[in-house]
């Protein structure tokens, strides 16, 4: 298993030192930034050294997918510029969260947009698929989003697309913010990527915490999962915080037991 941190480049070095395995990084923010910007950036990557093979952020708000606005020509070419940024970077794995990207207009109904998310997907995962890049869907919280709330309606959007270069993540936070069954990923059985943080204000997870990450983890390994796991959250202390996550983090992936189900 693989251990990183969401983050800008500047955290970079930092999280090298505290023993992280990656950093990941939001596409949005590298495809608006101009050339020099992007030149600094993969600079700063080389000389550091620590991997970024996962990203987040795919699609900004001001590219709407669903609705009389989305417009799949600017998608491809937003697409394109990005999946051509992040190759630069070694990026294999890109989260498709972009709530405000996928929100359901209220004068559309939810079939119609369930269609017009689909229609987008597919386009995003066969780009995606040009640039050897696997995008995972990731349910949002309710609050956050109205449209791919649990991981069951994250594998029926995968399911409809029905491409290679589109898979699913689960993230915890998001999980336990709506309630929902963490024994729902023994069901669902098959996920490229995950998130972490803790349900009270997005933290990171740290010791004595009420979070039940350990049948997370359990339910992680029951179905073979032994890729990468981010931490997506708040802190106020990094080089303090962070540390103390990670090793807390690692722990407990090496406590979990899938037989104590």
């Amino acid at each position: 298993m693989l251990f990183g941190i969401c983050g800008k480049i500047d955290l970079m070095a930092e999280a090298k030192e505290l023993g992280f395995d990656y950093l990941e990084m939001s596409v949005s923010a590298l495809a608006a930034l101009n050339e020099d910007e992007f030149v600094e950036v993969q600079k700063t990557a080389r000389e550091v050294g620590l991997p970024t093979p996962v990203c987040n952020g795919l699609i900004p708000g001001s590219i709407p997918l669903i609705g009389e606005n989305r417009d799949p020509e600017q998608l491809e070419k937003y697409l394109r510029h990005a999946f051509g940024r992040l190759n630069k970077l070694g990026v294999q794995i890109v989260v498709f969260g972009s709530g405000a990207a996928r929100k359901c207009p209220e004068d559309v109904s939810y079939t119609e947009a369930w269609r017009q998310l689909v229609e987008s997907t597919k386009i995003i995962g066969r780009i995606a698929g040009e640039y050897g890049i696997t995008v995972v869907i990731e349910p949002l919280q309710r609050r956050e989003c109205n449209m791919i709330n649990s991981m069951a309606e994250g594998a029926c959007l995968q399911a409809d697309v029905n491409m290679p270069s589109v898979e699913l993540l689960t993230d915890f936070y998001h999980v336990v913010s709506d309630n929902e069954p963490i024994s729902d990923i023994t069901r669902i059985g098959s996920f490229s990527h995950v998130h972490i943080a803790a349900r009270y204000q997005r933290r990171y997870p740290l010791p004595g915490q009420p979070d039940d990450y350990l049948q997370f983890f359990a339910r992680l390994k029951a179905i073979g999962y032994d890729a990468h796991m981010s931490i997506e959250g708040r802190c106020d202390d990094f080089a303090k915080e962070g540390a103390v996550s990670l090793r807390y983090i690692k722990e407990l992936w090496a406590q979990a037991d899938p037989a104590a189900l």
